[in-house]
């Protein structure tokens, strides 16, 4: 028989008076993420003009553009594994702020300093540094807010403003280079930053339920019941991280990252350039190439987020996603007409989502709620310097050496069918 106390709280639960608050959390997220991507994501489109202005060949674009793809994530991976313990102990709603101005100032300092080629690598650099903590301080606060049966679709929410940015970039940042420059281009986006970003999180974000002014009892209980039991508080830190640095299912979790950012970025930091470069496209008619794939993933992340949190065999839909990419995106590249190319990108996409949709959310069941930012950025930093540095370079490197834009994306697709075989191992351990 429940106990009072316990037909209390069922009670509050079922209230009709319960609240939606947290539902708003991750839209905020999402658009915090959108301009953020933006900030990243402008150098792909920047790239071309840059390799015009420099005068590079094929195989020199190759060369300087991967080094100025992939420097990125060096800072990228660096600051997630170690700002993120700091970001955890300061507040996800602070940090998040305080990230937001530096990477703001660094997009801006790009504009400056693209025609001397080793300062604009120390901007990109230092853009990444700047944008680190970002994932694991949404990691954090989806798990303060979410019972584990709403994860999938909050992560998925705010996760698909990649997705979102990928679509609306070549929309609206494609205009302003051809109106103004690439150089405005940046300006403008380190000036969203501030005034867009900056704002929706100091009124929007807090840090937990309990700290939100407006939330209901009713809420907060529903939240609190739906969590994992609550783990042991330690105080040293080495005690507290040494339980998942043991576990295998988060190593295994670890290279299904590594692998999916050689595929996925090595894929998103190229499209543009091969598709001007290497298919001939006009530059005018990227927008449409780039954005159709993204918009059906949106509908693929959706998709699968409702699958993951429905079916709670998240690993299994996210391996089983990865090996169908790897067999669409091989026929994509292959094919001879840029629409067929196009649309099979696409149907690559909406099955990749299986992997992205369910990414943070197996990461936070594996992960206790005290050490869930330093988790996540530990595995977010290693899976960036890793995954993230080596997919742009390997593309980089093949167009280099063989001055093919197509051998260059063919030469990632190993690592997404091995991204798909790692997340059904992870399976058999993690029934979540």
């Amino acid at each position: 028989m429940p106990t009072s106390v316990e037909t209390e709280t069922l009670a509050k639960i079922r209230s009709p008076e319960t609240t939606s608050v947290r539902w708003r959390l991750p839209v905020v997220l999402l658009i915090t993420v959108i301009i953020a991507y933006f900030d990243r994501l402008n150098i792909s489109l920047a790239l071309p003009f840059i390799a015009a202005e420099h005068g590079w060949t094929a195989e020199q674009t190759g060369k300087y553009g991967g080094t100025i793809l992939s420097i990125f994530f060096v800072g990228y991976g660096l600051a997630n594994i170690f700002f993120s313990p700091i970001g955890e102990r300061v507040g996800p709603r602070r940090s998040l702020i305080t990230a937001v101005v530096f990477f703001s100032l660094f997009t801006v300092a790009g504009a400056a300093t693209g025609g001397i080629l080793w300062l604009f690598l120390v901007t990109r650099l230092l853009l990444g540094l700047g944008e680190g903590i970002h994932f694991p301080m949404n990691s954090k606060l989806i798990k303060n807010w979410f019972p584990l049966s709403e994860r999938s679709r909050a992560n998925g929410m705010w996760v698909s403003g990649i997705l979102f940015a990928t679509v609306l970039a070549p929309l609206i940042l494609v205009p302003i280079i051809q109106w103004w420059s690439w150089r405005a281009m940046f300006l403008l986006l380190g000036i969203m930053g501030m005034v867009i970003t900056i704002p929706l999180l100091a009124l929007f974000c807090h840090d937990t339920p309990a700290r939100h002014p407006f939330i209901s009892t009713s809420e907060k209980a529903l939240i609190e019941a739906g969590m994992e039991a609550r783990e042991p508080e330690e105080e040293r830190f080495w005690k507290q991280v040494k339980p998942f640095l043991r576990d295998k299912t988060y190593w295994l979790a670890m290279l299904g990252g590594i692998f999916n950012n050689i595929a996925s970025f090595g894929l998103l930091m190229w499209f543009p350039t091969y598709f001007v470069e290497g298919r001939g496209l006009a530059f005018d008619n990227l927008k449409y190439a780039l954005s159709i794939p993204y918009v059906i993933s949106i509908a693929g992340i959706a998709f699968m987020s409702w699958a993951g949190d429905k079916s709670q065999r998240r690993a299994y839909l996210a391996g089983a996603g990865y090996l169908l990419t790897g067999v669409i995106a091989f026929f994509a590249v292959r094919a001879s007409s840029i629409e067929t190319t196009v649309a099979l990108f696409a149907a690559a996409l909406f099955f990749q989502m299986g992997f992205t949709s369910q990414e943070f959310a197996i990461l936070q069941r594996i992960l206790p709620r005290s050490r869930v930012a330093t988790g996540t950025g530990f595995y977010n930093g290693v899976a960036m310097l890793i995954g993230g540095g080596l997919g742009p370079a390997i593309v980089g490197g093949v167009v280099a050496l063989s001055g093919n834009y197509a051998a260059g994306i063919l030469a990632i697709l190993g690592a997404a069918f091995l991204a798909g075989f790692d997340m059904l191992i992870l399976g058999r351990f993690l029934k979540y």
